[in-house]
């Protein structure tokens, strides 16, 4: 690759080629120092590293590199970062992420917008966001509410809290224990596995997830 080129075809090819996350991200990142000399003032450069930046960032969270993508945010043009619809998205994404704020988390990937080129990449991250938060909670939690682990899935909450069957069956399928006398949930205690390939890292749950429709409201 020529040192000063970057295209938006390079940039599909490496999320389409991917095996896992790792290596999505370990493409993107030769593409960062092409990325320096794209011009913001040129409207088809510009919509190149908005592609370029806004994947890199989400290959960033999903390789777990939260502290990471903080960086490269600043590092991105930010007289671009301040203007481009995507890039504000991940901006405001990185700032719910960073708090932990799991309801908003979902409500960005889900309801803003997000070009086509970028649709995959999001939808990847919402369903692996799902798996990392239901072992998070897993380690936390002995026993809780429906309407609490569903609002932690991204899932219907007042459903969950009706005791509806489609939403609480996501989490029985999982292995969780459903106590309806009691009102609660008790998490399948989490278990510490070998290292895996990335490629299959959110593979049952997301079978679990896309097998139900997902349960929750796009």
């Amino acid at each position: 690759m020529n040192q000063t080129s970057l295209s938006l075809e390079q940039i599909s090819t490496a999320l389409t080629e991917a095996a896992n996350p790792s290596d999505l991200y370990d493409t993107l990142a030769k593409y960062e120092s092409p990325a320096l000399f794209l011009s913001t003032t040129n409207d088809k450069e510009s919509e190149i590293l908005s592609v370029f930046y806004s994947t890199f960032f989400f290959s960033h969270l999903l390789t777990d590199q939260t502290y990471e993508a903080r960086a490269m945010t600043q590092r991105m043009p930010q007289d671009l970062a301040q203007k481009d619809p995507s890039l504000q998205n991940c901006l405001t994404l990185l700032r719910v992420v960073w708090q932990q704020n799991h309801e908003q988390v979902y409500r960005i990937l889900r309801n803003l917008p997000w070009p086509e080129s970028l649709k995959s990449v999001v939808q990847s991250y919402d369903t692996y966001f799902q798996e990392k938060t239901l072992k998070e909670v897993s380690h936390a939690y002995e026993a809780i509410k429906p309407a609490a682990a569903a609002g932690y899935m991204g899932l219907d909450q007042s459903a969950a809290e009706k005791g509806d069957p489609a939403v609480l069956q996501i989490f029985t399928a999982c292995g969780w224990t459903w106590d309806e006398q009691a009102g609660l949930l008790y998490p399948k205690p989490a278990e510490e596995a070998p290292q895996q390939d990335d490629g299959k890292l959110y593979h049952d749950v997301s079978q679990i997830l896309a097998m139900l429709g997902k349960g929750g409201s796009r």
